[in-house]
């Protein structure tokens, strides 16, 4: 069961304090003013298919999980008030050194759009396989009912392919750190982008096609039992976290005063965008090894606040990237050693987590991105396993 972050998880899905934590981070970081280049232009829907058809407009890198998320019936009725000549909202996009636009608002509607216009380009130019957009119940033009493009008259199809849509463009001048603390404030309203969802779509590279690669493999969702939603991107933050981390060599130990999105933007940034296959590689082996370490020692309590006899509790993502990272500065010899001592290192944890005053309960309760609770969560792992490894 998919479920968006508003909407309490119970014992599925993400605990709920680890969903808020994005919102104490979001837009804290301040900037210069002068540093933000916003311009608003018009464009037909022609001309943007146009800069679809060679490469010139993002769609996003997670198209086939995001940009299909409507039914047949919501497109058909956006096309409809087109057709009616109901304004559109605004879209938003991102602009990079060549003038190239990455959507990050308005990606469903354009989507849409392109769908019906295209099927094809939209096909080649996403990887998608989506088949031709037929119109269905709509609510005034019921002449028109069952058609698809080709099947319009000239004038409903040049109405569609002249519609002038309002852009909002953050130039490529301003600086990415401000660029994703403007697009937080730009989406306040409605259902807002995530920060992942920013992130994706003004940090090219390809730590994208990487880090999902890794959220969409059979090992992550396995161990985490399928449990991690996805339409938000939440999976591939959580990837992220651990990527991130296991990046700052040989502690994991991030800088003092480190809100969570500073630190995975400066990661995508700079850090990510500097790797070759090798590094990603041993980045991703050791990540597959920890995930299955994990599930050895906690078993159905992996990644969460529970243990022993306990309901579990939602899966955790502090607990997540604090098990990983603390197992991954140990080596193979001491994950056997604590798999075959797991019950001591459950019952350890078990002391840790039921304290409410102990260090990991209020690492994982209060300012859960923050880098002073990131860091002492993965110490007090770290402090776990040792002890139990230091057992004669």
């Amino acid at each position: 069961m998919s479920l968006s972050p508003e909407i309490s998880t119970g014992n599925d899905g993400l605990d709920p304090v680890e969903e808020q934590a994005g919102a104490e981070n979001a837009i804290n970081t301040p900037f210069d003013p002068k540093q933000v280049e916003i311009i608003t232009r018009k464009f037909t829907i022609s001309a943007l298919l146009e800069r679809l058809r060679h490469n010139e407009l993002d769609l996003n890198p997670d198209f086939q999980r995001r940009a299909n998320l409507w039914d047949t019936t919501r497109k058909s009725r956006l096309i409809e008030s087109i057709l009616l000549r109901i304004p559109l909202p605004s879209f938003y996009f991102s602009e990079d050194e060549d003038g190239n636009f990455s959507v990050v608002d308005g990606l469903q509607r354009l989507c849409t759009i392109f769908h019906f216009i295209d099927y094809a380009e939209l096909n080649k130019a996403t990887g998608a396989k989506v088949n031709p957009l037929r119109l269905e119940n709509l609510q005034y033009l019921k002449d028109i009912e069952d058609k698809d493009f080709q099947e319009l008259d000239r004038v409903f199809q040049r109405r569609i392919k002249e519609l002038e849509i309002e852009a909002n463009i953050i130039r490529s001048s301003t600086p990415k750190e401000v660029m994703f603390n403007v697009f937080a404030r730009l989406n306040q309203g409605g259902l807002p982008l995530s920060p992942q969802e920013i992130r994706n779509a003004i940090f090219p590279g390809d730590w994208r096609k990487q880090i999902r690669l890794l959220a969409e493999s059979e090992q992550f969702k396995k161990a985490t039992q399928y449990k991690i939603p996805t339409d938000r991107q939440q999976d591939m933050e959580m990837v992220l976290r651990f990527v991130a981390l296991w990046a700052l060599k040989p502690k994991g130990e991030r800088k003092p005063n480190d809100i969570l999105d500073k630190f995975l933007n400066g990661t995508v940034e700079t850090t990510l965008k500097a790797w070759n296959a090798n590094t990603w590689a041993e980045a991703k082996e050791s990540f597959f090894r920890c995930l299955d370490v994990a599930i050895n020692i906690f078993e159905r309590h992996a990644f969460r606040k529970s243990y022993g006899d306990n309901d579990l509790s939602p899966i955790n993502k502090g607990v997540f990237e604090a098990q990983l990272l603390a197992l991954s500065k140990l080596s193979g010899n001491d994950h056997s050693v604590l798999i075959k001592r797991k019950e001591m290192v459950c019952g350890k944890f078990g002391v840790a987590i039921s304290n409410a005053e102990s260090k990991l309960s209020k690492a994982l309760r209060s300012g859960t991105g923050h880098s002073e609770s990131s860091n002492t969560r993965i110490e007090e792992f770290s402090r776990i396993f040792q002890e139990t490894l230091d057992v004669q």
